[in-house]
């Protein structure tokens, strides 16, 4: 949900590029011609190449000359590791990411706000018995899972009502379930986690907590995911006590 004055100072030029940057990001884009890039971003073709190759002048894409197609740039390797470098919460959370992992046997991960309505996978650490492989800067809407939960619980409800009506998630909510949710909100707000069990993926679970920054703002969220096949639910309770815990402990952390 976009602000008129947030409109007012975009620049059409450099919000296509960042599209287009993003969209080679995921694995189905990875690697595109200019044609099937223009299509998925509804941009004129000829736009759609100039700014792919202004993006190739400075090695942020990459041109296959032999398959004509365009995937990332070296040089986003370089701004992503300096981008580490700078973001101290990283190293902060880092830390109780492994020791998460090491307690539950679970892959735990760091999930952060990169839009109003998407969230990405920033940090993993990868559990040996009942953890599963999670790739590092893989997006996912703000309805999803129990890491969608931890943001959504915190925003106003009418913010909170849109994004449940747009489709683009791992699942779609009908009025009832819209209505149902705000149960599950209180849940967040009051017990510090949420868990699913399936309910999005099959076979998959998950708890997780939010990180606070300002306030009741929620940008950041821990998170750990399995098996449902490896593990009872009943357990999924005391390790979101766990989470909670930990999730308190960055927050005054980075707060500070």
């Amino acid at each position: 949900m976009e602000t008129k004055e947030r409109k007012k100072y975009s620049v059409p030029a450099l919000e296509n590029a960042v599209q287009i940057l993003k969209l080679l990001s995921r694995n189905r884009f990875k690697e595109s011609t200019v044609t099937e890039i223009a299509n998925a971003l509804a941009l004129n073709p000829a736009t759609c190449y100039r700014i792919l190759q202004s993006l190739e002048e400075f090695s942020f894409v990459r041109y296959e000359r032999v398959n004509k197609r365009y995937t990332l740039g070296p040089y986003l390797v370089v701004l992503g590791e300096r981008a580490k470098e700078h973001l101290n919460y990283l190293a902060i959370i880092k830390p109780y990411l492994e020791q998460l992992t090491q307690q539950t046997g679970l892959t735990s991960m760091l999930v952060n706000k990169v839009s109003d309505d998407k969230v990405a996978i920033l940090s993993k650490v990868e559990g040996n018995d009942f953890g599963i492989h999670v790739s590092i800067g893989r997006h996912f809407s703000i309805t999803d899972g129990a890491f969608g939960m931890c943001f959504l619980a915190f925003l106003e409800k009418e913010e909170r009502d849109y994004h449940l009506k747009q489709d683009g998630g791992l699942k779609t909510f009908d009025e009832a379930e819209i209505d149902s949710i705000e149960e599950s909100i209180q849940k967040v707000r009051e017990e510090g986690y949420y868990v699913t069990f399936g309910e999005y993926l099959k076979g998959i679970c998950c708890v997780a907590a939010p990180i606070f920054a300002d306030g009741n703002k929620v940008d950041l969220s821990i998170a750990l995911v399995g098996l449902t096949a490896q593990i009872d639910k009943s357990e999924l309770s005391e390790k979101g006590e766990l989470m909670k815990k930990a999730a308190n402990e960055i927050t005054n952390k980075i707060t500070r």
